[in-house]
Protein backbone atom coordinates (compact mmCIF):
# COMPACT_ATOMS: atom_id res chain seq x y z
CA UNK A 1 0.00 0.00 0.00
CA UNK A 2 3.00 2.41 0.69
CA UNK A 3 4.53 1.51 -2.35
CA UNK A 4 0.89 2.60 -4.24
CA UNK A 5 0.62 5.70 -2.25
CA UNK A 6 4.12 6.82 -3.20
CA UNK A 7 3.55 5.90 -7.02
CA UNK A 8 0.33 7.69 -7.52
CA UNK A 9 1.84 11.25 -7.70
CA UNK A 10 4.15 10.19 -10.02
CA UNK A 11 1.34 9.02 -12.62
CA UNK A 12 0.61 12.34 -14.06
CA UNK A 13 4.63 13.18 -14.70
CA UNK A 14 4.53 9.97 -16.66
CA UNK A 15 1.61 10.63 -18.60
CA UNK A 16 2.39 14.28 -19.48
CA UNK A 17 5.70 12.87 -21.15
CA UNK A 18 3.75 10.39 -22.95
CA UNK A 19 1.79 13.28 -24.45
CA UNK A 20 4.80 14.94 -25.12
CA UNK A 21 5.27 13.96 -28.89
CA UNK A 22 3.32 16.25 -32.09
CA UNK A 23 2.11 14.10 -34.60
CA UNK A 24 3.82 14.52 -37.86
CA UNK A 25 2.27 15.86 -41.01
CA UNK A 26 1.40 14.43 -44.29
CA UNK A 27 4.40 16.50 -45.77
CA UNK A 28 6.45 15.16 -42.93
CA UNK A 29 5.21 11.54 -43.06
CA UNK A 30 6.13 11.71 -47.17
CA UNK A 31 9.36 12.66 -46.14
CA UNK A 32 10.36 10.01 -43.91
CA UNK A 33 12.87 6.93 -45.32
CA UNK A 34 14.19 4.68 -43.19
CA UNK A 35 16.40 1.46 -43.08
CA UNK A 36 18.62 -1.56 -40.89
CA UNK A 37 21.28 -3.56 -41.15
CA UNK A 38 21.25 -6.78 -39.48
CA UNK A 39 23.76 -9.48 -38.59
CA UNK A 40 23.39 -12.62 -36.49
CA UNK A 41 25.95 -15.46 -35.70
CA UNK A 42 25.43 -18.69 -34.07
CA UNK A 43 28.47 -21.04 -32.82
CA UNK A 44 28.59 -24.47 -31.19
CA UNK A 45 31.64 -26.32 -30.31
CA UNK A 46 31.94 -29.60 -28.20
CA UNK A 47 34.54 -31.92 -27.46
CA UNK A 48 32.58 -34.70 -27.92
CA UNK A 49 31.97 -36.54 -31.56
CA UNK A 50 30.68 -33.25 -32.58
CA UNK A 51 33.45 -30.80 -33.43
CA UNK A 52 31.46 -27.70 -34.80
CA UNK A 53 28.92 -26.11 -36.08
CA UNK A 54 28.19 -22.80 -37.55
CA UNK A 55 25.00 -20.26 -39.36
CA UNK A 56 25.72 -16.81 -39.88
CA UNK A 57 22.89 -14.25 -41.28
CA UNK A 58 22.85 -10.79 -42.77
CA UNK A 59 20.56 -8.02 -43.93
CA UNK A 60 20.70 -4.69 -44.85
CA UNK A 61 17.86 -2.19 -46.32
CA UNK A 62 18.93 1.14 -47.31
CA UNK A 63 17.87 3.81 -49.38
CA UNK A 64 19.54 4.51 -52.71
CA UNK A 65 21.75 7.71 -53.19
CA UNK A 66 22.98 9.85 -55.75
CA UNK A 67 26.62 10.83 -55.41
CA UNK A 68 25.23 14.34 -54.24
CA UNK A 69 23.78 12.52 -51.61
CA UNK A 70 20.16 12.83 -52.44
CA UNK A 71 17.38 10.06 -52.69
CA UNK A 72 16.84 8.15 -56.21
CA UNK A 73 13.10 8.85 -56.41
CA UNK A 74 10.52 8.46 -59.02
CA UNK A 75 7.20 10.79 -59.34
CA UNK A 76 3.65 9.56 -60.86
CA UNK A 77 1.54 12.12 -60.32
CA UNK A 78 1.12 12.45 -56.58
CA UNK A 79 2.85 9.48 -55.58
CA UNK A 80 6.68 9.53 -55.05
CA UNK A 81 8.69 6.32 -54.87
CA UNK A 82 12.18 5.79 -53.37
CA UNK A 83 14.80 3.52 -54.79
CA UNK A 84 15.39 1.24 -51.87
CA UNK A 85 18.39 -1.47 -51.96
CA UNK A 86 17.64 -4.53 -49.99
CA UNK A 87 20.80 -7.35 -49.37
CA UNK A 88 20.47 -10.69 -47.49
CA UNK A 89 22.69 -13.42 -47.19
CA UNK A 90 22.83 -16.59 -45.12
CA UNK A 91 25.45 -19.21 -44.39
CA UNK A 92 25.95 -22.10 -42.45
CA UNK A 93 28.46 -24.66 -41.82
CA UNK A 94 27.57 -28.41 -41.30
CA UNK A 95 28.88 -30.24 -38.37
CA UNK A 96 31.26 -32.95 -38.44
CA UNK A 97 32.04 -35.53 -36.93
CA UNK A 98 35.19 -38.17 -36.34
CA UNK A 99 35.50 -41.49 -35.42
CA UNK A 100 38.52 -41.31 -33.02
CA UNK A 101 37.87 -42.48 -29.95
CA UNK A 102 37.28 -39.87 -27.34
CA UNK A 103 39.52 -39.55 -24.22
CA UNK A 104 38.32 -38.84 -20.56
CA UNK A 105 39.76 -36.22 -18.69
CA UNK A 106 37.99 -37.36 -15.39
CA UNK A 107 36.26 -34.21 -15.01
CA UNK A 108 32.68 -36.29 -14.75
CA UNK A 109 31.55 -39.55 -13.52
CA UNK A 110 30.89 -42.37 -15.92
Amino acid sequence: MRRFLLALPALPLLVGTAMAAQPLSDNQLDGVTAGFSAFSTADAQALGKIVATLSATVASVNVVLTSAGAPVTATFGETTLVLIKSISGAQSASSATNTLPTVSLGLSSP
